[in-house]
Formats: C-alpha cells, structure tokens, sequence
C-alpha cells in the first residue's frame, strides 16, 4: 500500500466543501413541498428554513466577511427571487418561535438554485484564495476581529450540523432510505 501525497490545505477545504455539497445534494434531491415545510414541532426548523439558513450563513461568511463584498442575496438578486428583505443580517439566526413559523418555505428549485449559485462562489473563492492567508483578521460581525481559520471552521461545522438535521428530518418523514449509503466518498464507486 503506497503512501497519499500530502495535499494542500487549500486543496483540503475545497474538498470538504465539495463533499458537503453532494452528501447534501444526494439527501435533498426529491424533497416535495410537504417535507420541505415538515415541523416535528412548532419550535422545530423545517428543512426548508434550515437549507435556506444554511446557504444565507456560506453567503455571509464568504462573500462579505471574508471577501469584503456584498451577499450574492443581494449582488445577485436573490432576495428578491425569494420576495424576502435584502437586509444582510437576516439569515434566520435567533429566529423567535413565531418567525419560524411565519416563514414561507421557498420550493426546493429556488433552493437548489440559490444553494448553487453560494456554493459555485465559494469553490470559485478558494480555488483562487492563498491559503497562506490563512491567518488573516476580518471584522466580525459581532464586532471584533475574527481569523480565516476560525471562520472556515465554524463555516464547516455549521453545514454539516445543519445537513444532519435536515437528514434527520427527513428519516423522521420518510424512515431509512438508504441504509448502504456511506457519504459522499461512496458516490464515486
């Protein structure tokens, strides 16, 4: 058994995003509009609220913390394709109760689409980033300072939290669908 060359880092979080996107991808490929608005409870996210979640949180974090530019939600137009605010701030974070509620699910191609359009930023981001940089400050949004480092590892870890809710959500919907499914390194055998 030869040894892996060593890779990257830069080649290593770009794998970890693309990895999290067809492990997403394979699990939200056929939702219908039901199971994309399905609460267990009144104060549980739906899948919809926590895809759309999600990708509001990659697009802050990647375009105007790090980039320094504005969301794609608004660069691009999509808050109005949602018909929702183009306020920057609003990405479902602190939600009350009651605003989950009243949250219109988009369709799942609104979604995907949008979901895309972030991700395609963020691969288009890192493949030209110099991970040397690593270290860098950014102004958090909290106030503060806030390194690279540590915001591709709450990025990371914020995704794939939210992927495995919405994978639990959806097995509480439609029980287990795929037990010999092993993730997305699967997918390529």
């Amino acid at each position: 058994m030869g040894t892996q060359p060593l890779i990257t880092l830069q080649a290593f979080i770009t794998r970890l995003f693309e990895m999290q996107r067809d492990d997403l991808q394979q699990v939200i490929g056929d939702l219908s509009q039901v199971e994309l608005e399905f609460q267990p409870s009144p104060s549980a996210n739906p899948i919809g609220f926590l895809l759309w979640h999600m990708v509001r949180v990659e697009d802050g974090w990647i375009q105007r913390v790090i980039q320094g530019e504005k969301h794609l939600w608004v660069r691009a137009g999509w808050a109005r394709r949602f018909g929702m605010t183009e306020d920057q701030r609003d990405m479902g974070y602190n939600y009350s109760e009651e605003q989950v509620r009243d949250f219109k699910v988009p369709n799942l191609t609104l979604l995907i689409d949008y979901f895309n359009a972030v991700r395609g930023g963020t691969l288009a981001f890192l493949t030209q980033w110099d991970s040397n940089l690593i270290g860098a400050e950014h102004r958090a949004p909290w106030g503060g300072t806030i390194s690279t480092t540590e915001i591709l590892s709450q990025l990371v870890w914020e995704l794939n939290q939210h992927a495995g809710q919405v994978a639990y959500l959806l097995g509480l919907q439609r029980g287990l669908q795929r037990p010999d499914y092993m993730g997305p390194l699967s997918l390529s055998k």
